[in-house]
């Protein structure tokens, strides 16, 4: 039986992307091995952490922690505990997911034998791990980064795009809920929007979500709304029919 470490496991609203507004029990699995310049999660970049913060009640964002590594059996424990009747689905969520391989199926099967919807927020990092876990995805919210994330060296961008691609291709087929956010910043360019959505649309009819970025680490500013609107309008002329400007609404509530 594999064992993992998560960094969290809390109840609160769905804040980015086409389910915003939806409660979610969250899976806050630890590791991440990109660097994005608007990070707001760095404290669970580190893929050995010690211990799990553990919501003591739903939304009451009171935590208690948990020792690491867990099991799937114990993960599942505690999102059972943290359900309540208007919670949508199980975000499995990071850090980056598809980092922690079998222990994230794992984790997915359980969730989805105990009948609950899983929601899977990554980065497409590996089509590997994905063609794994994909099986037991309902919803996929594929986080396609742009070189001026530096998420990784601006020459390693072109292969981490292309595990993306990979990862939104593997969700398509199989018949997984899937739509792509783009975080764009004030630096954005409409070349690489055009670029990124041409590549999504002979994939299929993909919903792409604008989010202009928060402030966060090294971004001290939000791109203008009249370049958010270029931008959107830049992914539709690329071919994309379903296109969304939403912001991250949890942090203009306030909540985790």
């Amino acid at each position: 039986m594999a064992k993992g470490y998560v960094g969290q496991i809390f109840n609160s609203i769905q804040g980015e992307g086409l389910y915003v507004g939806r409660r979610q029990v969250f899976i806050r699995f630890a590791g991440c091995n990109l660097d994005c310049i608007y990070c707001d999660t760095e404290e669970f970049r580190k893929s050995r952490l010690g211990a799990c913060e553990v919501e003591t009640k739903p939304s009451s964002t009171e935590f208690k922690r948990i020792g690491n590594p867990m099991t799937h059996r114990e993960v599942l424990r505690h999102v059972k505990n943290l359900m309540t009747p208007d919670t949508h689905s199980i975000s499995l969520t990071g850090g980056e997911p598809l980092l922690t391989g079998n222990f994230l199926v794992d984790v997915a099967r359980a969730c989805r034998r105990a009948s609950f919807t899983t929601y899977l927020e990554t980065s497409g990092v590996s089509s590997e791990a994905m063609a794994r876990v994909v099986k037991y995805t309902n919803i996929a919210a594929i986080d396609v980064k742009l070189p001026e994330h530096r998420a990784v060296p601006r020459s390693s961008w072109p292969r981490l795009l292309e595990e993306e691609l990979a990862c939104i291709r593997l969700a398509v087929k199989q018949g997984v809920e899937t739509f792509v956010k783009v975080v764009v910043l004030p630096s954005t360019q409409p070349k690489i929007i055009t670029t990124v959505c041409k590549r999504l649309e002979r994939i299929g009819k993909i919903p792409v979500v604008i989010q202009p970025v928060t402030p966060a680490r090294e971004v001290r500013s939000v791109p203008s709304m009249t370049h958010v609107y270029r931008l959107a309008q830049t992914a539709a002329r690329a071919g994309v029919k379903e296109i969304a400007i939403i912001p991250q609404v949890h942090k203009l509530i306030g909540v985790p």
